[in-house]
């Protein structure tokens, strides 16, 4: 961990401290309560599926509304790897309801937020209040 990244965290380690409980504080451990419609669908191949519910939760990174999801409906399921290189740091999602992304068949599960590609993955990714979060098997 750089120092940089330690200075951050011991900053918001400090703000989580000092904010009251249950108070929408803009610190980066919790962001004000939002609402979050989360998806997963496959069109791509037999069976096909498509499932939805809505997460409220404090505004966070995305990896968290999925965890919530899973916790909330059984159609949510998911496998993630973590990644630590000087590159790439987070999680990548490997599978959603034990279908698998494939370098073979060249599949792999894209996050969209209403309908855009999100710039980053579950771990960086911060959803807005409202947003449609659709994790969409397909190819590249």
């Amino acid at each position: 961990m750089s120092t940089l990244s330690c200075v951050c965290l011991l900053a918001c380690v400090a703000l989580t401290l000092t904010c009251p409980p249950c108070i929408d504080c803009p610190c980066c451990m919790c962001g004000p309560n939002i609402t979050v419609t989360m998806e997963v669908q496959n069109r791509l191949q037999p069976p096909t599926f498509k499932s939805s519910t809505e997460v409220e939760m404090h505004q966070r990174e995305l990896i968290y509304f999925l965890q919530a999801a899973v916790a909330q409906d059984q159609q949510f399921q998911f496998t993630a790897q973590y990644y630590a290189t000087p590159s790439v740091t987070g999680y990548f999602i490997l599978s959603m309801n034990k279908l698998s992304g494939s370098t073979t068949n060249r599949t792999y599960w894209q996050i969209l937020d209403d309908g855009t590609p999100t710039p980053v993955g579950v771990s960086q990714y911060v959803p807005k209040n409202g947003a449609v979060i659709t994790f969409n098997y397909t190819r590249y």
